[in-house]
């Protein structure tokens, strides 16, 4: 039920975006929104809670962030704060993502690897990916030191996982079989 009511505020929004070509503008919103109350987690709370009126929560939202984003996303968190929608901003937030990546045909791709990968083997991976699929790629890097060496990429419902600590775990099952 959230996905759906995130898909849908995110659909109208970026209806709005397409017809105002402000589909980035509102993805760099949408950022400075969440970076905000990532920031300021009373704040938050503040916008979910109905513990406090939706004016006092409105005007809340209007000092704050007034004149720092556009009417359209202003008037979007004044929409979702008179539909007790206020939990559900960040999964429209993702939503809105997600359809504005399809719309430029882009995908986001996570790659973690044991230490942070360098410039230079950013743009190879995201030559490779972009060959294979097709789309541009988005990378962002993760560091889990667990894996030794090598990546896990995760593209789109995809992973490809070159890490040494996987190969090491086969290499252990095979072992296994071979002793017993």
């Amino acid at each position: 039920m959230a996905k759906l009511v995130a898909k849908t505020y995110s659909d109208a929004l970026f209806e709005v975006g397409i017809e105002n070509n402000s589909l980035e503008q509102f993805l760099e919103e949408f950022s400075f929104i969440e970076a905000t109350f990532k920031e300021y987690p009373d704040f938050l709370e503040l916008f979910k809670t109905p513990k406090i009126s939706i004016e006092e929560r409105k005007e809340a939202i209007q000092s704050v962030f007034g004149g720092k984003i556009s009417s359209e996303m202003l008037n979007l968190l004044k929409i979702v704060l008179d539909k007790r929608r206020a939990s559900e901003i960040f999964g429209i937030k993702d939503e809105f993502k997600v359809a504005v990546h399809k719309h430029n045909n882009v995908i986001e791709a996570t790659v973690i690897s044991a230490v942070p990968i360098t410039e230079a083997q950013s743009e190879r991976l995201v030559k490779s990916m972009a060959a294979v699929t097709g789309n541009d790629i988005l990378i962002k890097n993760k560091v889990d030191e667990t894996l030794i060496g090598g990546v896990v990429i995760y593209i789109g419902d995809k992973v490809i996982d070159g890490s040494v600590k996987k190969k090491l775990n086969e290499l252990k099952e095979e072992l296994a079989q071979i002793i017993v």
